[in-house]
């Protein structure tokens, strides 16, 4: 992509942000959400990022996500089963 290219579309992910913003004080979420992904599809256009990059980091980041959270879990011994002092 040449350098005007990536001025201009630059510049739509300023005005996007500026967007994004006036959404989200509005409570307009799925707006807000539509335009997080258009301001993230050029991104990716502005910096050469493939959706294939994309998803490999997007898994590297779930796996992580994963791993953190199976370390905050605290594994309890068994409860035994007390048992009925009538029978």
């Amino acid at each position: 992509m040449d350098s005007d290219t990536a001025e201009r579309l630059a510049g739509i992910v300023a005005s996007l942000n500026d967007h994004i913003e006036e959404l989200d004080s509005c409570g307009l979420r799925e707006a807000r959400q539509l335009l997080s992904v258009v301001k993230l599809d050029l991104q990716m256009r502005i910096h050469g990022i493939s959706d294939d990059e994309l998803h490999a980091l997007c898994e590297v980041l779930e796996q992580q996500q994963s791993a953190r959270l199976a370390s905050n879990v605290i594994a309890f011994a068994p409860r035994q089963r007390k048992k009925n002092s009538t029978g």
